[in-house]
């Protein structure tokens, strides 16, 4: 059994009530973040580990256990029913709506979505703002790197125990989609406008949101995603 496989069975009873109640504010506390140096060397070009200068090496290990440190993530996220999903767009039973051709695709047979907006808190982009402050160059590039998979890593602790939850109650979660990202339709690539990290963000009890939304739509802390999955019954 490998180590996110033993992570799932121990928190059994949490993942059963994963999912929530529809329409109900959930906040997910991922758990256990670990940043390997070696993976966060070679997204920098480094491909033989053996010919890396000590120095640096140091600075991937001193970083990847500085972020474990740091980091505070939590995960807020909401389960809507479908009104519609077709070619001109997802419209949810609240009223909320999203435009991208590509939900007819990515989310056939969907019938309720879950929701989400994570961060891994805002003592990232301090530490950021104190390395270039020092000129730090190298520790602050890779710390922005080493934050990133950070969000990877929640991501996909959410996204595993949502498939798991899905499972027990005999449904089935779709690929993670969000509004930034580009999708492919008919051999094109189309991309879901920035634009609608609006009402995905007017979902939710803005109040208890640990992010805040930028009129240019960017999020703060900068360590954040939003993003929906689509259920699908299986039987």
């Amino acid at each position: 059994m490998n180590e996110s496989s033993t992570d799932i069975t121990s928190q059994e009873m949490k993942i059963d009530n994963l999912l929530g109640s529809y329409d109900t504010h959930e906040v997910f506390y991922p758990e256990g973040i670990h940043i390997r140096e070696d993976r966060l060397l070679r997204l920098h070009g480094y491909r033989d580990l053996d010919k890396v200068r000590p120095v640096i090496v140091a600075v991937a290990e001193d970083i990847s256990r500085r972020v474990e440190g740091l980091v505070s993530p939590e995960i807020h996220y909401k389960r809507l029913k479908i009104k519609s999903c077709d070619g001109h767009g997802l419209v949810l039973e609240d009223g909320s709506r999203f435009d991208n051709i590509a939900f007819e695709k990515y989310l056939d047979g969907v019938v309720e979505v879950v929701i989400f907006a994570m961060t891994l808190g805002s003592s990232m982009d301090e530490e950021s703002q104190v390395l270039v402050e020092k000129f730090e160059p190298l520790e602050a590039l890779f710390l922005e790197t080493a934050g990133w998979l950070g969000i990877e890593w929640a991501t996909k602790q959410f996204g595993d125990r949502l498939r798991l939850s899905a499972k027990q109650n005999a449904t089935r979660i779709s690929c993670r989609m969000g509004p930034g990202y580009s999708y492919s339709v008919n051999g094109e690539k189309v991309r879901w406008s920035l634009e609608d990290q609006k009402p995905l963000f007017d979902v939710f009890d803005v109040e208890r949101l640990p992010i805040e939304l930028l009129e240019s739509c960017a999020m703060l802390p900068k360590m954040s995603r939003s993003g929906l999955y689509g259920i699908t019954p299986t039987n």
